[in-house]
């Protein structure tokens, strides 16, 4: 997934010099992947919680040629929900995130004076910090920028807060895309994903894909699917084009999803039932076919039981007879 991300935050990047910026860097290897696939000049910046990783991804940023004075100062420990080590102006151009699912988190109601929050109206629930890390990661982006974050589905429609969350992001028209992806993308993990795409700039509709069907099996890891090859480049095609195509993708008016009472399970929106044609002509000569091999045999078994005079095979010839 981490090549798709790049990919699509590739393709919005118009400027010489981009800044991108991994609230949840883990071992740094996206941020990585983005430096190898972008064009521009880059300029990295990471934020990681657990100490451990944070010194492995110092580790890898080093043996990927990063000087030690960008990691110094790109790169802090500490956890992005409470975001207190980034200066509140800090802006980014690009923003990739693979944040831990549902993970739970303080919501204390004193977070409502936090700007995060306060003009949203609401808190993430306390068991799905999921949204924390979206409101969060759209604090810090750019006016031209672009973020892409992976979330478990049911973020797209689960309710209460969380309803009305997506409700705030919709209407400031902040979503750009919405693209599913097949099940267990995530390692290890066999549930379904999506890709949320965000913008500072308003969409005037949203793309949504349903890649949730290209998926192929990972033989070691039976739990993982890997994005097909002809499914990644159709959703970089579609994306980057905004292309509609039947049963696979479909731009949605802001009007259509506030009729869905801005539910954005993607079902809804796409047509994903695929009727199988039926060839009328075939399947009756196919039934004629069975049929006369059907009577054939009640003949023979009835021409076999005549042969034994008794009662068993007198009451069978009548069962056989009966079901003609």
């Amino acid at each position: 997934m981490r090549k798709l991300i790049a990919e699509i935050l590739n393709s919005e990047v118009k400027t010489e010099k981009v800044s991108i910026f991994d609230p949840v860097a883990m071992s740094g290897s996206l941020l990585l992947t983005l430096k190898e696939k972008f064009q521009s000049k880059v300029e990295l910046y990471g934020e990681e919680f657990s100490s451990d990783i944070f010194r492995l991804s110092k580790m890898n940023m080093l043996v990927h040629g990063i000087d030690t004075q960008t990691i110094h100062d790109n790169f802090v420990r500490g956890d992005f929900l409470k975001d207190e080590e980034l200066d509140a102006n800090s802006k980014f151009d690009i923003i990739p995130m693979i944040p831990p699912f549902s993970r739970h988190w303080d919501a204390n109601p004193e977070l409502m004076n936090d700007p995060c929050f306060s003009e949203v109206g609401v808190l993430p629930p306390k068991s799905k910090a999921d949204y924390v890390y979206v409101l969060r990661g759209l604090q810090h982006l750019s006016e031209d920028g672009t973020m892409a974050v992976m979330l478990p589905t049911g973020a797209l429609f689960r309710s209460a807060t969380e309803g009305e969350i997506r409700k705030y992001l919709l209407e400031k028209q902040n979503i750009h895309a919405v693209i599913s992806l097949p099940q267990g993308a995530r390692n290890y993990m066999a549930i379904y994903t999506v890709l949320l795409i965000f913008k500072q700039k308003k969409s005037d509709k949203i793309l949504f894909i349903d890649a949730s069907r290209d998926g192929v099996k990972n033989a070691t890891r039976l739990k993982q699917n890997f994005l097909t090859e002809e499914g990644f480049t159709k959703i970089l095609h579609t994306y980057r084009n905004r292309e509609e195509v039947d049963r696979y993708s479909r731009l949605v008016s802001l009007d259509e999803i506030r009729e869905n009472d801005y539910n954005l399970n993607i079902p809804r929106y796409i047509d994903t039932f695929s009727e199988k044609k039926i060839d009328v002509e075939a399947t009756m000569s196919s039934l004629s076919a069975k049929q006369k091999v059907i009577e054939k045999s009640k003949k023979e078994m009835i021409e076999l039981l005549n042969k034994f005079d008794t009662p068993e095979a007198r009451q069978a010839i009548k069962a056989v007879s009966i079901s003609e």
